[in-house]
Formats: structure tokens, C-alpha cells, sequence
């Protein structure tokens, strides 16, 4: 999960998600910077819950993940592809700015969203 901690609609939004996703047993990876934004790591950096993993940003990020799961706007999109670039691994913006030209879903429909996530009802669409 990539989030835009800059803003705190976006980190209770982070952490809801986060939330829902741990309950329906989903493993749930965030950056290390942005982990410690949201509260969810101790004081030596590791996840303060069950559930969580913590990594540093870089090229390594996303190995492994079967998505990445962006909370922001366009800029955090973008910054969300290229950690998903190199291991390919699938994209999924939900807007949490203005515009939100780049994201598939809204922060409204965030429930529904993550349902979809967890069923794995969603389909991946090629993209340059």
C-alpha cells in the first residue's frame, strides 16, 4: 500500500483500509516512512500488529506483492507505478485528491473496493 501521508483524509482512510484488509486476512506492506506516518510501527520500526509488513521504498518494494494499492492523488499514483514497474506487479489508485485522472476507484467507494480486492474480483488491464 502506497498512501499520501501529507494529508489526514488520506492517512484515516490508509489506516481503514489497512484495517479492513488485515480482517479478511489479507497481508497488508507498506513503506517504512510512511508506516511510521500512520502509527502502526514502534519505536524500533517494526509493524506494531499482526498482519503488517514494513519495507523500505526502492526497487524491492513491491517483489512478491500480488498488487499495489494506492490512497492519494495523482502524484502518489505515480509514485505507486514506479514501485509496481519493475516487478509488474498490478496497479489500483483510489483518489483521494482532486482530480484523480490516473485512479480506478473513489475514496467513497472504498468498502466496496476493498471487498473486491479481497474476492479478488478485478480484472488486470495492460497499460504502457
Amino acid at each position: 500500500m502506497v498512501t499520501h501521508t501529507g494529508r489526514a483524509n488520506a492517512m484515516d482512510v490508509a489506516r481503514k483500509a489497512i484495517d479492513q484488509l488485515r480482517a479478511a486476512g489479507i497481508r497488508v506492506r507498506l513503506l517504512a516512512d510512511e508506516a511510521a506516518d500512520l502509527g502502526v510501527v514502534d519505536s524500533a520500526g517494526s509493524a506494531g500488529c499482526a498482519g503488517l509488513e514494513v519495507v523500505e521504498p526502492g526497487p524491492e518494494a513491491a517483489v512478491g506483492c500480488e498488487l499495489v494499492m494506492v490512497l492519494g492523488g495523482d502524484g502518489s499514483l505515480l509514485r505507486g507505478a514506479g514501485l509496481a514497474r519493475e516487478p509488474r506487479t498490478p496497479l489500483l489508485g483510489v483518489n483521494l485528491g482532486h482530480v484523480g485522472f490516473l485512479a480506478e476507484a473513489e475514496h467513497e467507494d472504498l468498502d466496496i473496493t476493498v471487498d473486491n480486492v479481497v474476492a479478488r474480483a478485478y480484472d488486470v488491464e495492460e497499460r504502457l
